[in-house]
C-alpha cells in the first residue's frame, strides 16, 4: 500500500504540472490514476475538481468536491481541514458560475467555518452582491413604480410624510432610473427635517436627469433651510443654466440674496451657522488660500487696497462666497 501511495503522489505531481500548463485532459488522466491508486487521499478529487472548473464542467467539479467531503466524513479519513475548506470553496465557485447564488453562499459559509481565507470571504461577498443585484433586477417594474409614486403623492398631499417616503422608496426600487421619485422623496425628507437625506436624493435625481428643475429647486430650498446660502447661489445658478426663465430659480435666487443682505446688516451673528459653514471643505479651502488670507488682512488694515484686489473676478467670487456663508461680515449698517 505504501508503494501505491507513493505512485499516487507522483501522479498528483504530474497532474499539477499539466494543470499549470493548462493541459487539462492530461491533468485529468493523472488525477484519475492517483484516485485509483489511493482513494483515501481526497485531495486528488479536489484537485481534479479544479480542472473541471477550468474546463467549465461545473457540475463535475461539484460532484468531485462533494465526494471528497462525504468520503472524509463517512470514512473518518481525518483530511486536513484546509483541503475540506477548499472543496467547499470550489463548490461555491462552481455554483456561482451557474448563478445558484443561495447554494454558493451556503458553500462559502461552510468553507469559512473550516478555515478562514480572505479570497473565499471576498467570493462570499461577491455572491451576496450578485444575489442582491439579481433580485433588484427582477423586482423592476416601471408601471408598479408609477403606482407607488402616485400613492406617495397622495400621502404627501395629506401630510403623511413617513408613509410618502415608504411609497417613494418602493417606486425607486421598482423603477430605479426614474428621477421623479428621488425628487419627491427629497421633498418628504425636507418636510421631516431630514436635510442630508433630502440632499442625497436631489443629487441622485440630478445624476439621472441633469435638467430636472424641480430637483434644483428642492436642493436650493434645503441649503436655504440649513443657512448654506453660498450653496443656494450655486444651485439656483445651475438651474438657470437649464432654464434661464425659470420663475422658481429666479425667485430662489432673489430670496437667497435678500437673506444674505439681512444676515450682513444684522447685529446678531448666528454662531451655529458660522460653525456649520466653517466645516464646509469649500469654505475651508478658501480660508486656507494664502492670497485670500492676505486680502482679508488688507481689508481690515487698508480697505482701499483690499477693495482694489476685489477687482479680480476669481478673488471677488471667493470673498462673496465667504460673505454668503456668513463667515465674513462687512460693517453692519
Amino acid at each position: 500500500m505504501g508503494e501505491e501511495k507513493a505512485e499516487a503522489e507522483k501522479e498528483k505531481v504530474l497532474g499539477n504540472e499539466a494543470y499549470k500548463r493548462r493541459e487539462f485532459a492530461e491533468a485529468l488522466e493523472h488525477y484519475g490514476r492517483a484516485i485509483g491508486l489511493d482513494p483515501d487521499t481526497v485531495v486528488f478529487l479536489v484537485n481534479r475538481a479544479a480542472v473541471y472548473f477550468e474546463m467549465k464542467e461545473y457540475q463535475k467539479a461539484i460532484e468531485d468536491c462533494r465526494k471528497a467531503i462525504e468520503e472524509n466524513s463517512e470514512r473518518s479519513l481525518h483530511t486536513d481541514y484546509k483541503i475540506i475548506a477548499r472543496a467547499h470553496a470550489r463548490i461555491g465557485n462552481s455554483l456561482l458560475k451557474m448563478n445558484d447564488f443561495d447554494g454558493a453562499i451556503q458553500a462559502f459559509d461552510k468553507s469559512l467555518l473550516e478555515f478562514h481565507d480572505d479570497k473565499v470571504h471576498t467570493s462570499l461577498q461577491q455572491a451576496k452582491k450578485e444575489k442582491r443585484d439579481k433580485e433588484e433586477r427582477e423586482y423592476v417594474d416601471p408601471e408598479k413604480g408609477k403606482e407607488a409614486r402616485e400613492r406617495g403623492n397622495d400621502h404627501f398631499r395629506n401630510g403623511r410624510y413617513p408613509e410618502a417616503i415608504q411609497e417613494y422608496t418602493e417606486a425607486i426600487r421598482r423603477s430605479p432610473l426614474d428621477p421623479a421619485p428621488y425628487s419627491n422623496r427629497a421633498a418628504a425628507y425636507t418636510k421631516l427635517g431630514e436635510f442630508p437625506l433630502g440632499l442625497k436624493d436631489c443629487e441622485k435625481c440630478l445624476e439621472l436627469d441633469p435638467k430636472y428643475l424641480k430637483a434644483y429647486s428642492r436642493k436650493g430650498a434645503i441649503h436655504f433651510f440649513m443657512k448654506e446660502f453660498h450653496k443656494c447661489l450655486d444651485v439656483y445658478q445651475k438651474g438657470l443654466e437649464v432654464d434661464p426663465s425659470s420663475a422658481e430659480m429666479l425667485d430662489g435666487l432673489r430670496r437667497t440674496k435678500l437673506a444674505i443682505q439681512e444676515q450682513q446688516s444684522s447685529s446678531n451673528v448666528d454662531e451655529n451657522q458660522v460653525r456649520h459653514n466653517m466645516s464646509d471643505p469649500e469654505i475651508q479651502g478658501i480660508l486656507s488660500d494664502p492670497s485670500i488670507i492676505q486680502i482679508l488682512k488688507e481689508l481690515q488694515e487698508n480697505p482701499g487696497a483690499g477693495m482694489k484686489a476685489m477687482s479680480n473676478p476669481t478673488v471677488a467670487a471667493k470673498i462673496q462666497k465667504l460673505i454668503a456663508a456668513g463667515v465674513l461680515r462687512t460693517e453692519s449698517s
